[in-house]
């Protein structure tokens, strides 16, 4: 119910800033039902695999998911990433490396088993970032060699105020940090 909700808030707050005149041409002969619909075009990021990986391995990775606000502070985002990929399996989401967005963001659990989530998160505080920040990781298994391919989209981003503001959705590899923890 609650990602019903978000989803639901998220989606106002992105319509909330459009007017007419920002819409093309063809929403606008389009009926009200049908112009509500916005098709969001994907972006494709392919990330390489490192050498030497075995038909059967089976191995863990971990995706960055950033957001650019730019200049402006971000309070709300809806983005989506999924895979095509054989050999590809979501497995886990955390939370974001800026106070606003460090607990985990809304998702589906079960839309995780058909290789994409849906993420969503939204803060009322006053500290929030602007800028480049990552806002999620996503935990991936892969099996076997072989590149990844990944697409993006990002549905909403608002800030503070509600009013749709521009972001610049981007995914790279991980570089998890070493543990300082000694090895027994």
């Amino acid at each position: 119910m609650a990602l019903i909700l978000l989803d639901a808030l998220l989606v106002a707050l992105a319509c909330a800033g459009a007017s007419d005149a920002d819409a093309p041409a063809d929403t606008l002969k389009k009926t009200p039902a049908e112009a509500s619909v916005v098709e969001i075009k994907p972006e494709v990021t392919e990330l390489a695999s490192p050498a030497g990986i075995a038909a059967d391995s089976v191995r863990f990775e971990a995706i960055d998911v950033f957001l650019d606000s730019g200049n402006q502070p971000l309070a709300a985002y809806q983005l989506e990433v999924r895979s095509d990929s054989s050999g590809f399996e979501i497995v886990g989401i955390e939370g974001g490396e800026h106070s606003a967005f460090r607990s985990p963001p809304y998702y589906d659990l079960r839309a995780m088993n058909n290789n994409r989530v849906i993420l969503a998160a939204f803060q009322t505080g006053d500290d929030l970032p602007s800028g480049r920040s990552r806002v999620a990781r996503i935990h991936v298994q892969l099996l076997g060699p072989g590149n990844r391919t990944y697409l993006t989209s990002l549905m909403a981003s608002a800030g503070s105020d509600g009013q749709k503001i521009p972001a610049r959705l981007e995914i790279l590899r991980s570089e998890l940090k070493k543990s300082s923890r000694p090895e027994w």
